[in-house]
């Protein structure tokens, strides 16, 4: 398998900040939503790391922006 389905190269050895920034970069969006695209991006099989990665970071992004239920 080729390296054409990868979304950001050496995605694996960035710390959760670096992937931030990157995403960022990459999609010009807030945090979340860059990093959104990037699992987007990876959909396809929800076992490859990489979709992990990027479903993992998205969704402790969106627990640090929901506080409470109220």
């Amino acid at each position: 398998m080729g390296t054409d389905y990868i979304v950001i190269e050496d995605w694996y050895i960035l710390t959760e900040a670096e992937a931030i920034e990157v995403a960022v970069d990459r999609h010009g969006e807030d945090e979340t939503t860059s990093v959104a695209y990037c699992a987007f991006e990876t959909w396809g099989d929800r076992n490859d790391p990489e979709y992990q990665f990027w479903f993992g970071l998205f969704l402790k992004l969106v627990q640090q922006k929901h506080v409470g239920w109220a």
